[in-house]
């Protein structure tokens, strides 16, 4: 015989009823289930959003740093540009009235002539700083600027100038520009001071940069006439003004400063 259950048919309950159960039960676990996952995506996205805004702040903090870091940085440039053209403006100005002064003593070059004495011509550069050295000198040294105005006729010439000039030759004026100039005296450097005679002959030339006193005793080698009777082809005329600077005192031989 086979063993029955203990529960009776009647006691079953209607098979209708038990699946009406199950779907409910699965039903309840299936949005326990969906509910716990919204949760799990809710936390997710709300994690990432506190990690986003904490990049955010992280990312503007440190796009802010590098703004000023930026306009800190115009804002040095600037000024450093303001102090640049306030100092090349005081240059400008100390070298315009370095130049007035030094017109006052020398002209232009407009007029080349020696004008009944002997005539020193000086060809230099503006930015040439051994040529803004001899300017300095004439300006600051009354001594040497009122021998340049009694013993001779000063003219200067700018070697990069592009000017017109009137050059006495054999008492008849014909014009000449700067750069024909330059070539005629065989300019290679500058300064170069071409002293030449009351017509206008050279005499000798020097050039380079020539310190004050030097500057003062070749004046008075070329009042007192020493040059005179010597040959300057043969180098006559610069042994005699070498000698005659070792009577005053001054060793050329010496590196000049």
């Amino acid at each position: 015989m086979r063993a029955r259950s203990f529960i009776s048919e009647q006691n079953k309950p209607p098979c209708s009823d038990i699946s009406a159960i199950e779907i409910q039960f699965k039903k309840g676990y299936i949005m326990k289930r969906k509910f716990s996952i919204t949760l799990l995506v809710v936390s997710i996205l709300l994690v990432g959003c506190s990690d986003h805004k904490s990049e955010a702040k992280k990312v503007t903090g440190d796009s802010g740093q590098k703004v000023k870091e930026i306009l800190k940085s115009k804002k040095e440039d600037n000024l450093l540009s303001r102090d640049n053209k306030q100092s090349n403006k005081k240059n400008e100005s100390s070298t315009n009235n370095q130049l007035s002064k030094f017109y006052q003593i020398f002209s232009d070059g407009a007029k080349i002539s020696p004008n009944g004495k002997p005539m020193l011509l000086v060809f230099g550069q503006s930015a040439d700083p051994y040529t803004q050295k001899m300017q300095k000198d004439v300006n600051g040294n009354r001594e040497l600027a009122s021998a340049i105005s009694s013993s001779v006729t000063p003219i200067y010439i700018d070697a990069m100038g592009q000017k017109l000039h009137k050059l006495d030759h054999n008492g008849k004026l014909m014009d000449v520009d700067t750069k024909t100039l330059v070539g005629i005296y065989h300019i290679d450097a500058t300064p170069t001071l071409i002293f030449a005679d009351k017509e206008g002959k050279t005499i000798f030339i020097v050039p380079g940069y020539m310190p004050p006193k030097q500057f003062e005793v070749t004046l008075k080698f070329v009042a007192e006439g020493e040059w005179r009777g010597k040959d300057r082809d043969n180098g006559d005329i610069y042994r005699t003004l070498k000698s005659y600077y070792e009577s005053h005192g001054i060793n050329v031989s010496k590196a000049k400063k």
